[in-house]
């Protein structure tokens, strides 16, 4: 009878602690409303699993709406440049200029001779140029990538320098490789393989038209969990990439912070981004759950703060 009664305790307090699936759910969404007030304007959050969306929060949008990415860009345009290194249309470790096609102006061949792998991680040496570039009146990310080209590195190459000068010159790299305008290269490279439709660049203001892949790509939150999904290879589901090319996107090339197209902090990976009114964070925790964050607005001061909260949730 001692033993039954001490089973009936075991059970109802079970019962008791664990909650259940609805109640974790409605937990987590409740999580993702306090992070969404972080943030000002149009924006949405949403937390992926397995590749289903289990919970999400929205303010004059959601998951599926079409949002701006800024500098998380930088993660869809290293996907593209390593699918394209997988296919063997390009090799990392050799020159950028090997693929480049021709520049308006004579580029610096200090530039130019440095492996693709040196521009997904940030280690030119290059510094960021693109505000330069609107101030100089230029108006696409073409006209920015000749002016990255013909730069100055500032830093000795090899070590980390975050630049959005490295990111045009890839956006440039995918185009003259595939021959296609960058939006439809990376559709046929991320989205298409991953079934979704997965938005294109917004070359409409005057601070994203010269950024190309370096921060103008605009899509749903919910197409940006699944790419840093199908990113992840300690989980399953479908993959963007073959496992030995996922363990080189994540191995350490030059900076263990900054990992061809995404950034570490702790036990999360992921990118942010923040433009003007735009704050934007996504994030693959340690349970292997992936959050985004996609905002319209200029709050908070930095997207590190969202990156930060994200990471939390676990």
């Amino acid at each position: 009878m001692r033993r039954f009664g001490l089973l009936i305790a075991v059970v109802w307090l079970a019962f008791v602690v664990v909650p259940s699936p609805a109640r974790a759910q409605v937990d987590l969404g409740k999580r993702l409303q306090s992070v969404l007030s972080q943030t000002s304007g149009r924006a949405a959050v949403v937390a992926v699993s397995g590749g289903r969306v289990i919970a999400a929060a929205g303010r004059d949008a959601d998951e599926n709406t079409p949002l701006h990415l800024a500098s998380v860009s930088k993660t869809v345009t290293a996907a593209a440049v390593f699918r394209l290194a997988e296919m063997g249309e390009i090799d990392l470790t050799k020159p950028i200029g090997t693929y480049l096609g021709r520049f308006v102006s004579t580029p610096n061949d200090e530039i130019t001779s440095q492996p693709v792998s040196a521009f997904l991680n940030h280690s030119t040496g290059l510094p960021s140029n693109n505000l330069r570039a609107v101030t100089s009146g230029l108006t696409t990310w073409q006209q920015y990538a000749d002016f990255a080209a013909r730069g100055a590195v500032s830093r000795t190459p090899g070590r980390y320098l975050y630049s959005n000068d490295n990111y045009v010159l890839l956006t440039k790299l995918v185009v003259d490789v595939t021959d296609l305008p960058f939006s439809v290269a990376v559709r046929k490279l991320v989205w298409e393989p991953l079934g979704v439709a997965g938005g294109g660049l917004d070359v409409s203001t005057r601070g994203t038209q010269v950024l190309g892949g370096a921060g103008a790509w605009v899509t749903a939150p919910y197409a940006v969990a699944l790419l840093l999904d199908a990113l992840n290879p300690e989980t399953n589901g479908t993959k963007l990439l073959s496992k030995p090319w996922l363990a080189r996107m994540h191995a350490v090339t030059y900076a263990a912070e900054y990992r061809n197209g995404t950034r570490y902090r702790g036990d999360a990976w992921g990118h942010t981004g923040s433009l003007y009114a735009v704050r934007a964070a996504a994030v693959v925790a340690k349970s292997g759950t992936v959050y985004v964050v996609l905002s319209e607005g200029a709050r908070p001061k930095s997207s590190e703060k969202l990156f930060d909260s994200l990471a939390r949730l676990g």
